[in-house]
């Protein structure tokens, strides 16, 4: 499989694989899902017993064995057959037998258990193979690449004809070589076959995590350690949008998929106790997935940006994340100071619908708290604008509608305000702050740029006469 041409050299292997060794890649890969086909889905309007399920079984296990014996001849010697043929003849050999096997496993994965049953036995002994092969590669990040994707389409078409404990090895593996060093070694490759690897690998930690029942459960500990002690800290300050997209997809799907980990109240006591009381654990891989979500707002990535922020009211709505005691007491405000400078500053006016939401959610979960303390706070620490303007803008927020999402638009527009303020160098009245149109028709004449700095979630402070430190 490892040749794009035919030679002279006489073939001792099938007429079948003679023939087939002369395709080009794609060629390959469409012949062998037409025999794939043909011999695991089910003949059409012949009943179970016509099937012949028991040959058909025997004639793929055949044709897999003939299309993959130089790729298992791999296994256990590899570093002597990459002495005989050579590294680009090796790679090559694994990576068009993977690209077969994989697009194998797309065509059937999801057809009936029967025809999914007869794959994985033809092909178990090549992911094995292909396991044993994996640490030879790390290095490779082409190759990793294929192996990554052949055992993601795995993961996602066969798990369960693969087996829990095999599952757990694959994991292991995979936990096992991704250290730290490899890591960066990849990431810092921006672009590159690295960032997709690593990409591929949290993909493959997706599907686990959101696995139901108890099976996966103990590499929770382990995976969200990966995430947030050596995967986080080599992308976080990265300006590349590449493997973070990946990486909070797979904390989000950590959360939701495995909320009793962090609260693990049974449906009754949730019944018997207020939601936002419920006890918790694992409280510091919480925080730190929180404080990841927090700082992902100070980028200037809007897609990465947008995604948050849609996982954030996803995990409120479904979980009440902002009603909970830890979340309320310690994150909600810095969340709010946040999401607020961003659009006052204006650095992510698309998603103006978007961040209004969600500071309305955020807000109307303590929304005495919000008005007696967090808004005053908030309006002192806009820079250029005085104390007459100040008690202007606060008095326009009137207490008897604070529980109408009216309120939170008014809200914003005097964010808008605030901008304006903030770039005018000779200042505006009070009346123009109670009269936003001047202020606002003022700022467009002058032509000014957004700002685009904004402040750390851990820069709010409730005390008085305290501001908040701006991002360095």
């Amino acid at each position: 499989m490892t040749e794009e041409k035919c030679d002279a050299t006489p073939c001792h292997s099938s007429e079948f694989v003679c023939l087939f060794v002369c395709l080009s890649s794609q060629a390959r890969v469409l012949v062998c899902r037409a025999l794939n086909n043909t011999l695991l889905l089910p003949w059409p309007n012949l009943p179970e017993g016509e099937q012949q399920w028991t040959t058909r079984s025997s004639n793929h296990a055949s044709l897999l064995s003939a299309l993959t014996r130089d790729y298992r001849l791999l296994r256990g010697n590899a570093s002597l057959q990459h002495r005989r043929m050579g590294p680009e003849d090796m790679k090559t050999l694994v990576q068009q037998t993977l690209q077969v096997l994989k697009d194998i496993v797309e065509s059937i994965s999801g057809e009936s258990t029967k025809s999914r049953q007869i794959c994985y036995q033809s092909l178990q002994e090549s992911v094995q193979v292909s396991l044993v092969l994996f640490p030879v590669f790390i290095h490779q990040p082409d190759v990793t690449d294929e192996m990554l994707t052949f055992f993601l389409t795995l993961l996602q078409g066969l798990r369960v004809q693969m087996g829990v404990p095999f599952t757990e090895q694959i994991i292991q593996t995979f936990l096992n070589m991704f250290t730290r060093e490899q890591l960066a070694e990849s990431i810092h490759h921006e672009g590159s076959a690295g960032c997709r690897v690593v990409e591929k690998f949290l993909k493959i930690l997706q599907v686990v995590v959101q696995e139901p029942g108890q099976a996966f459960k103990p590499f929770l500990p382990s995976i969200i350690s990966l995430c947030m002690e050596q995967v986080y800290p080599i992308v976080a300050e990265r300006p590349s949008p590449d493997v973070k997209a990946e990486l909070f997809e797979l904390l989000y799907q950590v959360l939701h998929h495995n909320w009793r980990y962090f609260f693990k109240s049974s449906v009754l006591a949730s019944v018997q106790r207020a939601a936002s009381e419920e006890p918790m654990e694992n409280e510091a891989q919480f925080i730190a997935i929180m404080q990841a979500f927090g700082q992902s707002f100070l980028q200037p990535d809007i897609h990465i940006f947008r995604q948050n922020l849609s996982y954030l009211e996803s995990l409120n709505g479904k979980q009440k994340l902002y009603h909970k005691k830890l979340f309320r007491t310690s994150m909600l405000f810095h969340f709010i100071n946040v999401l607020l400078q961003v659009l006052v500053h204006r650095s992510h006016d698309l998603l103006q619908d978007e961040i209004a939401l969600a500071v309305y959610n955020m807000a109307s979960v303590d929304f005495d708290g919000f008005y007696s303390a967090f808004l005053p706070e908030f309006l002192s620490s806009c820079h250029g604008v005085d104390s007459n303007q100040r008690t202007v803008l606060g008095r326009n927020f009137k207490m008897d509608q604070r529980r109408r999402p009216v309120d939170m638009v008014l809200l914003l527009q005097r964010c808008l305000v605030f901008r304006s303020l903030l770039r005018s160098p000779r200042g505006v009245s009070g009346s123009h702050a109670a009269k936003e149109s001047p202020a606002v028709a003022w700022a467009a004449e002058r032509g000014r740029q957004p700002v685009r700095g904004c402040l750390r979630l851990d820069s709010y402070s409730t005390k008085s006469g305290e501001s908040p430190r701006r991002r360095p």
